[in-house]
Formats: C-alpha cells, sequence, structure tokens
C-alpha cells in the first residue's frame, strides 16, 4: 500500500506501472491521465509537474525500502531467507517500485541513482546486522539481486529450474554453510 491515498494514489501507481510496463518515453503525463482516467490537467491538478511526480516516487521507494529494512531488523533470525524470498517476488509493490525507479536512474536521473543507492544501503545495513560480516551480508545482497532477475527471466515461463522453493532452499543452505 503506498503512503499516499486518493487520486495521489491513483495517479502514482499509474505512474510507477507505465514506467515499468512502457518505460520513460512511454511514460507521459498524457499517458498517466489516461491510465487513472484523468486528464493531464487533472494529473498536474495533484502533482504540479512530472519531475514533482517523479519526486513523489522516489519519496515513495524511500519509504517503502525503510519499511523493508526494519523488518528485517525487526526479525535478523529471519532477515537473509526474508531477502532472499522477497526478491524473487516481482510483483510486489516494493519490487516495482524499485524497478521504476531503475528506469528513472537509467535515463541518468541522478536522484534516482541516488534513491537506488539509499535503499541498498539499508538493505545491506540490515543484512550486516543479521549475518555479522559484511563480506557474506554482500554475498546475500547479491544472490538476492541475481534471484530477481532471474525472476524476471521466469515471467511467462512454464516451468522455471533456476528459482523455486528447491533452488531458494539450496541457496539458502549454502548461506547457512558460509555464516558456520
Amino acid at each position: 500500500m503506498l503512503t499516499v491515498s486518493g487520486q495521489r494514489e491513483k495517479i502514482l501507481t499509474a505512474y510507477m506501472n507505465l514506467l515499468v510496463d512502457s518505460g520513460v518515453r512511454g511514460t507521459t503525463l498524457e499517458a498517466v491521465g489516461t491510465t487513472c482516467k484523468l486528464s493531464k490537467a487533472g494529473v498536474l491538478h495533484h502533482f504540479a509537474s512530472k519531475q514533482a511526480l517523479g519526486a513523489a516516487l522516489l519519496a515513495e521507494l524511500q519509504a517503502q525500502a525503510r519499511v523493508d529494512a526494519d523488518n528485517m531488523l525487526g526479525d535478523l533470525d529471519n532477515a537473509v531467507s526474508y531477502y532472499i524470498v522477497s526478491s524473487q517476488d516481482r510483483d510486489s509493490l516494493l519490487e516495482r517500485l524499485v524497478e521504476a525507479v531503475y528506469r528513472l536512474a537509467q535515463t541518468g536521473d541522478k536522484d534516482a541513482l541516488d534513491v537506488l543507492r539509499q535503499c541498498r544501503e539499508g538493505w545491506f545495513d540490515a543484512l550486516v546486522r543479521a549475518i555479522g560480516d559484511p563480506a557474506v551480508a554482500r554475498l546475500v545482497l547479491f544472490v538476492g539481486d541475481g534471484m530477481n532477475h532471474n525472476a524476471l527471466l521466469s515471467v511467462g515461463a512454464g516451468s522455471e529450474k533456476f528459482i523455486n522453493a528447491e533452488s531458494t532452499a539450496e541457496i539458502m543452505g549454502a548461506i547457512e554453510k558460509l555464516r558456520a
């Protein structure tokens, strides 16, 4: 659930989904308006500019990532498993926010890149606290990123041999061996 509500939530959700599904070029204010059944002027009533809409998306990612890292810190015994498993959920709000902000960062948006780096730091710090070893925490972070990438490759695939319960259990076993 987004931190904004009402029309702002609908507009921000449309903006996020368009970025993920259509890329930056396909994400015009007109397209955002059409998606949430508003005119461009209606969108601009809630967000003064496309830059304001982008800033709201970045703030939303920061808020959602902070909650995610806090969840990990609140249950350090399960933080690694939580990170690995949640990295595979391509349809979660957090993953869609990350992907949308990545789209902005790929265009050279420095603020988007800075927010993504801040999110990574929050997750990394939580993993270090959970594991106690920065090198293993970094490895877990990279494994989660790789699993996220491979989950994207699995979208629409029939049977998936890389991202499934068995492979996740194998990876968690390997991480536990490293931690020991």
